[in-house]
């Protein structure tokens, strides 16, 4: 399990098993990563850099697309001893891979509310109509 996601200005990071869930107004993230949750936060907080998320296999194929979920939403968290992957056991029963801890980070997305859509595109609107000098 080599999965990651990958963010539309290329960052990436690897994924836990189950490390995405969504739906139609929510994608909620649990990824592998060292860096402070400040700069997390200030990557997930760039709406041009999250337009569009992957999921992507370890052979580069795609297997997920997530699109429009733009609005980082709490709880933002940290987890410094997080299960990556649970033991393994063979037929006999003996543990054949340890558990691997790790930290991990969780993170929820949402689309842009019809509200602040609205909103931009009268904004928009009103920009295009003064440049074109017509009276609103």
């Amino acid at each position: 399990m080599n999965e990651k996601i990958v963010l539309k200005n290329g960052k990436e990071y690897p994924l836990v098993i189950g490390g995405t869930s969504s739906t139609p107004s929510t994608l909620r993230l649990i990824f592998q990563t060292m860096e402070p949750l400040e700069d997390i936060v200030a990557v997930f907080t760039d709406a041009a850099a999250i337009e569009q998320i992957k999921t992507v296999n370890e052979d580069g194929s795609t297997l997920a697309v997530y699109d429009g979920y733009t609005v980082l939403d709490n709880p933002k968290s940290i987890d410094d001893d997080y299960l990556i992957t649970p033991e393994q056991y063979g037929e006999d029963g003996a543990v054949t891979a340890e558990a691997v801890y790790g930290r991990v980070a969780f993170l929820t997305l949402s689309q842009t509310g019809v509200v602040a859509q609205v909103e931009k595109n009268m904004a928009d609107i009103d920009y295009v109509a003064i440049m074109a000098g017509i009276d609103l």
